[in-house]
């Protein structure tokens, strides 16, 4: 058996780039899953696809972390795990990325939605779950996946570098999958934005749309803005107000107010 190969040096600012770009995304990620545990009312299809592609990218984040953080030397059998679970999510992640798009393309010019089009959402988890996994494990079965001394990576472990068709499973666990996604998405992307232009929506009025989307059609921001909006009219002078101190009066209104925020008005969900 030969000996392993020598590693490509790795700086140290290197790895803490690295090490700091894995936490940012797994920060980012969590705090994505979190807002969709924390606020049932925020979970829309879309948002749900939009958490699958979290998990798949927190995984990706927590496996490069730690592969940068152990500073592999040779192979070992936390190298192959870590390698496994780097691959299965980041594959993952790009096809989570490709049904995201999809969806929206789906929704947006051919208006894909009701509990019909349910079997899309099956249809994006055996492709997005499935695929990756079944690559994974073809790739560890056949121990392609082990220590590449870094000349492929910045510190973790992923195809073993004595594979003699390294090349082909390079490709296959990630880097096809990563060009496809680059070239599907601008082509998704690019459809919706003819469609939109031609149903009158253009450029003008981007931040509009996004208004309305995320704002005017999410029930918890439109009742905290409904409540805030009550407490400003009450809090303005009346032109019939009865006689009275005006200190009662406006400890009343204040009153009023904190009462309308502590308890928002429910408004029916869109």
């Amino acid at each position: 058996m030969r000996p392993p190969a020598p590693p490509t040096v790795v700086m140290p600012s290197e790895r803490v780039v690295v090490l700091l770009s894995c936490a940012l995304s797994a920060l980012g990620s969590g705090l994505l899953v979190a807002t969709h545990a924390l606020w049932p009312d925020l979970r829309s299809r879309a948002r749900r696809l939009l958490l699958f592609l979290s998990l798949a990218d927190l995984l990706s984040a927590a496996s490069y972390f730690y592969g940068v953080l152990q500073d592999f030397s040779g192979p070992s059998w936390d190298c192959v795990l870590q390698g496994a679970l780097s691959t299965f999510a980041n594959t993952s992640s790009f096809f989570w990325t490709v049904a995201i798009a999809l969806y929206l393309y789906l929704s947006i010019v051919h208006a894909a939605r009701g509990p019909q089009y349910d079997h899309l959402f099956c249809t994006f988890h055996v492709v997005s779950w499935g695929v990756p996994l079944a690559i994974t494990v073809a790739a560890v079965s056949l121990k392609k996946i082990g220590y590449d001394a870094s000349d492929v990576s910045v510190g973790w472990c992923w195809i073993d570098l004595e594979a003699e068709d390294r090349a082909l499973w390079m490709l296959l666990t990630g880097k096809l999958w990563e060009l496809l996604a680059y070239v599907t998405l601008p082509v998704i992307y690019i459809l919706i934005k003819k469609h939109i232009n031609r149903a009158g929506i253009g450029n003008t009025f981007q931040g509009g749309a996004n208004c309305i989307m995320f704002v005017f059609c999410t029930r918890t921001v439109r009742t905290r803005l409904f409540s805030l909006c009550c407490c400003c009219c009450s809090s303005q002078p009346s032109t019939e107000s009865p006689a009275g101190p005006p200190e009662v009066l406006a400890s009343s209104k204040i009153g009023d107010c904190q009462e309308s925020r502590r308890t928002p008005v429910e408004l029916p969900s869109t």
